[in-house]
């Protein structure tokens, strides 16, 4: 009888995942739409263009311009195979990668959850996977009037090519927190059935170079967080003087070799933007002084901060030690930390100044902290033990993440709620 029970809810969970996912493909379809007829040049108006003139003989004149081609390529491959018009292969594409990133979401999510709770039913790591899907930054127009610029969020409706990383970019990173657990001969947490490291070492090098594909902004975040993450290791496992220093470096080399594709793809990406003619010829990444770029787009950087993470900061406010002790939450966290230094110190300076480039790596950290978060939250939701700190901090965190879902539906479609 529990065994029928325990497949029930499972059926059930990947029924709420399954329609959540399609709701949220069809509302950025709209809204993709939308985004296409509006007279005013967009960042998905503009890839659509680059997208409709990719034909072999202008492959390497675009690719130097845009080397993150996955999305381009998908909605050239939607027009010559689906035979569908330019403006719904683009909007099509679009929403299929925000359903996608959904998917991985909730099994990101789900996974988490049955690790700390027994008899979860996985409906609320579905749903949250689809809040996650819309959320935005805090909107308080007489504060910012830019909602997303300054503030920052996990979803950039407006950019195919973020879309088109995250689900690689988050799937990469699952790979990496079961990479480090088996190293540490401790219990995998997504990929249970996968015995052999090889094979996660393979999958690992794979999807990186995916997401390094659609975008390398995630790369750029993940791979340097790896390195400061691996480094506290080495550092404890020296301190110990029990020879466990070996059994690091031996896991730093070898998820070393699995980054080299995407390292080597990287560098020619950079060459093509800065010495193949690909971008502006003033152009070229620098170290400014602290915060340049977010002072352009926000009056107040801490304000803006929090409206942009608050749920985030919730989160890890009220649970501190799981987010430093935990690999999944420690590894996100890094991300997220190793990704705001570069924004708030890197540039490309020149012309490209005000694009905010490296805002990318940033929220590229925040969307995997504000997974980790959400994981948290629906465990918390499940856990028995009651108190009235930790009903607060339930109440609390399911609040924020309501109010961000409202902001981001607000964001879409500003004048009335009808999609």
């Amino acid at each position: 009888m529990e065994t029928r029970s325990g497949n029930q809810q499972n059926r059930a969970k990947y029924a709420v995942a399954a329609v959540l996912s399609v709701m949220v493909f069809v509302i950025m379809y709209k809204h993709a739409l939308n985004l296409f007829r509006d007279p005013d040049l967009n960042d998905l108006h503009e890839h659509l263009l680059e997208a409709n003139d990719l034909y072999l003989t202008t492959f390497a004149k675009i690719w130097i311009r845009k080397p993150y081609m996955l999305w381009n390529i998908c909605v050239k491959c939607s027009m010559k195979f689906l035979k569908m018009p330019l403006e719904d292969a683009g909007a099509f594409v679009h929403g299929g990668f925000c359903a996608l990133n959904c998917i991985v979401t909730f099994f990101a999510i789900d996974r988490i959850t049955e690790k700390f709770t027994k008899n979860a039913s996985g409906v609320p790591a579905a749903v949250v996977s689809g809040m996650l899907s819309l959320v935005m930054p805090l909107y308080m127009e007489w504060f910012n009037s830019y909602q997303y610029e300054g503030q920052y969020s996990i979803n950039a409706f407006f950019n195919p090519t973020h879309s088109a990383v995250k689900p690689f970019g988050l799937f990469a990173f699952l790979i990496a927190v079961d990479l480090i657990l088996m190293y540490r001969g401790e219990e995998t947490i997504f990929f249970r059935d996968v015995k052999s490291q090889k094979t996660l070492y393979i999958a690992f090098g794979v999807v990186l170079f995916i997401s390094t594909f659609a975008k390398p902004t995630f790369m750029f975040m993940l791979v340097p967080a790896g390195v400061v993450y691996l480094c506290v290791d080495m550092v404890q496992a020296l301190r110990k003087k029990d020879g466990s220093w070996k059994k690091v470096w031996s896991f730093m080399w070898r998820v070393g070799c699995a980054c080299i594709p995407s390292v080597i793809y990287l560098l020619f990406s950079y060459a093509a933007f800065y010495f193949w003619g690909g971008t502006f010829s003033d152009a070229k990444v620098a170290v400014y002084p602290p915060f340049t770029v977010w002072h352009i787009y926000s009056p107040n950087i801490v304000r803006s901060w929090v409206h942009g993470m608050a749920f985030a900061i919730w989160m890890v406010a009220t649970h501190p030690k799981y987010f430093l002790k935990s690999v999944e939450g420690r590894l996100a966290l890094t991300g997220y930390l190793t990704g705001t230094l570069e924004f708030i110190f890197l540039v490309e300076a020149g012309s490209k100044l005000e694009c905010a480039s490296f805002a990318w790596e940033m929220t590229s950290g925040m969307l995997l902290l504000w997974v980790v978060a959400a994981a948290r939250l629906v465990v918390l939701t499940y856990d028995t033990e009651r108190s009235v700190w930790k009903n607060i901090a339930v109440f609390g965190g399911w609040g924020l993440l309501m109010i961000h879902l409202f902001s981001g539906t607000y964001y879409i479609n500003p004048f009335n709620f009808i999609i």
